[in-house]
């Protein structure tokens, strides 16, 4: 039987021991732990960045710009201040250069959904909701295309293919005329968001989704009520569909009156919301 004080002093070696595993084995789980959020966290600010490079260089289009030089460009100019809309650049009608054709907006508009959804995975919640709303507001400028089609005219009056993407053609330099500084100011604040979650990198998950429940989901809904509400796409739509209208009678030689395109807009846009 050993003494007292050496079974003690085995008792102590082994607890130390024990004691010594226990805190190298936490420092190993931490350190790899750490080690991997580094690496989790390089891989992402890498895809990042790449990302970011790729949709700001896409949308780098919307920074070329040119203005109108044609005899129409008074009577636009009068004819815009008419509806009330913005003229940013005064009587110097100015637009980016992706509005000027339809075949040209066509191209940039499907580009760019293609682009968000292939790099939206690595952007920072911020961004997604930016880019959805971007993507929402050049989706309305569609929709008002789109419109042109739906507008009622007489028998014998129905436009051609050819004729309706010229009068498309032409409404899309009118919008891109009243759009230009608020179209400059979302580029300019989605160049800001991307380099923000750069250098702010946030690893957490989000609790919720852009794409979970749809287009049902609060996120989407609050894309709607910004299109709607804080951008003059949205507070001047009635004006823009307005401006369709007229410029489709205009082009066929049809009167009408302010009655008249009232009425129509009732009819035609009752999902538009109020």
């Amino acid at each position: 039987m050993l003494p007292r004080f050496v079974g003690e002093g085995i008792v102590s070696l082994i607890s130390t021991a024990v004691a010594g595993l226990i805190i190298a084995f936490v420092a190993t789980f931490y350190l790899k732990k750490r080690d991997e959020r580094t690496r989790v966290a390089g891989v992402v600010l890498e895809k990042r960045v790449n990302c970011g490079q790729e949709i700001l260089y896409y949308l780098e289009r919307l920074s070329y710009h040119r203005q109108l030089y044609s005899d129409k460009e008074q009577e636009w100019y009068e004819l815009l201040q008419s509806y009330d809309l913005t003229l940013p650049h005064g009587s110097f009608l100015q637009y980016s250069d992706v509005f000027s054709s339809y075949d040209q907006f066509q191209d940039f508009f499907k580009g760019i959904e293609e682009t968000i959804t292939r790099n939206k995975l690595w952007m920072d919640k911020k961004v997604r909701f930016h880019l959805s709303l971007m993507q929402g507001y050049f989706a309305w400028i569609n929709a008002l295309l789109v419109g042109i089609a739906r507008v009622p005219l007489p028998e014998g009056k129905q436009l051609s293919d050819e004729e309706f993407k010229e009068i498309a053609s032409i409404l899309l330099l009118q919008i891109g005329i009243t759009l230009d500084h608020e179209i400059n100011g979302l580029l300019a604040h989605l160049e800001t968001l991307i380099v923000d979650s750069v250098y702010r990198l946030d690893l957490n998950r989000p609790r919720k989704s852009m794409t979970r429940k749809g287009m049902f989901n609060r996120d989407m809904v609050r894309v709607l009520k910004e299109l709607d509400k804080k951008t003059l796409l949205g507070l001047h739509r009635e004006r823009y569909f307005a401006l369709m209208i007229t410029l489709v009678y205009s082009y066929k030689q049809i009167e009408m009156s302010d009655g008249d395109i009232d009425e129509m807009i009732k009819n035609i846009f009752p999902e538009q919301p109020q």
